[in-house]
């Protein structure tokens, strides 16, 4: 049997959703895209204003979510990343060695990175 204070029974299953939002998917009888993330916000127009001031080629195959998409819902072979990686962060693509390896180091995924936690690698 499971110890009181292991939130999982004697196979190792989670008998309990571990958060409400697990829950109210379940109610409404499916998934909510992007996993209850907030519908991502922004125009074409600010999308191709970011791609030009940074300078992006088109060959690194950027693409514009879709109307509804949140930070979850990159398709297969993409990553989100955050505007403001590159207004604020001053991140550039392609990664510099050196970021590579802090990511590889303590492997950290691009995706799993803040914008704050890039400035803090870039002024390391």
């Amino acid at each position: 049997m499971a110890e009181p204070s292991n939130p999982h029974n004697a196979e190792g299953e989670n008998p309990n959703p571990s958060s409400p939002a697990a829950t109210e998917e379940d109610e409404e009888g499916g998934s909510a895209p992007g996993g209850g993330l907030p519908v991502l916000k922004w125009s074409k127009s600010q999308f191709d204003v970011l791609m030009t001031s940074i300078q992006m080629p088109r060959e690194f195959g950027f693409i514009f979510p879709q109307e509804g998409d949140t930070g979850a819902d990159a398709p297969a072979g993409y990553v989100t990343l955050w505007a403001n990686f590159f207004y604020n962060s001053n991140f550039r693509l392609p990664l510099t060695v050196f970021v590579a390896e802090v990511l590889e180091h303590y492997y950290i995924h691009i995706s799993q990175l803040s914008p704050f936690g890039m400035i803090r690698i870039r002024h390391f």
